[in-house]
């Protein structure tokens, strides 16, 4: 994994690089991926140790550099991005989302945003589901 932090760690300084301020999140109710996505479900119950997994993995790919410790969207490259990181406390937009979109946007990137693609950082593709279950943790 080491290989795949630097390169996520590379990936958050060039963002923070290239923007000057921080931005709102840009319409946090507007799906990102396509709406073929929504059918693909999570076949990974979530559970404390799924969850604890996410976490570990959340912080090892990276996604906290964006996305912060908390999920809130004010992880230390949040500053430069226009439009923020997504909120993943926002009970509304996690109300609004599903599992199978939040992988298509973790595995492809979301168009008009600095989110990149990161299907390359899991070790197991299969992982990303822990990921999300960690994600839906984070709800407020």
């Amino acid at each position: 994994m080491t290989k795949k932090f630097a390169m996520a760690a590379l990936a958050v300084a060039l963002v923070m690089s290239s923007a000057a301020a921080m931005a709102a999140e840009k319409d946090p109710m507007v799906p990102r991926a396509p709406a073929a996505a929504k059918a693909d479900k999570n076949p990974v119950a979530s559970s404390a140790d799924s969850v604890s997994t996410g976490e570990e993995l959340f912080q090892e790919i990276g996604c906290n550099g964006c996305h912060g410790d908390a999920g809130d969207g004010n992880g230390p490259a949040a500053a430069g991005m226009d439009p923020s990181p997504r909120n993943f406390t926002n009970a509304a937009w996690q109300g609004a989302r599903a599992d199978g979109e939040l992988r298509h946007t973790i595995f492809h990137g979301s168009n008009g945003t600095a989110m990149i693609a990161n299907e390359a950082m899991f070790d197991d593709p299969a992982d990303v589901w822990h990921v999300i279950n960690y994600i839906r943790s984070l709800k407020k």
